[in-house]
């Protein structure tokens, strides 16, 4: 694609326009996001009991969501 298109892409990405999420799983979710929150990491949601255990959220610099889950045992 042209370097003009690939903007336009990016900027959509950055956006969150093009939905989808990734999941990644920790032993423990709280440590991740206290790790993370010190390194400067922004999140959208913080920590949250869940019926499938704690997870949760932030964006990257790209606006992709993720999201890390800590299984409940």
């Amino acid at each position: 694609m042209s370097e003009e298109t690939a903007e336009q892409v990016r900027e959509l990405v950055t956006k969150g326009v093009m939905g989808g999420w990734l999941m990644l799983t920790t032993a423990d979710c709280r440590k991740t996001y206290e790790t993370l929150l010190a390194r400067g990491v922004e999140f959208t949601e913080e920590p949250t009991e869940r019926p499938y255990g704690i997870d949760c959220g932030l964006r990257d610099p790209f606006g992709n969501r993720i999201r890390f889950s800590q299984p409940a045992v």
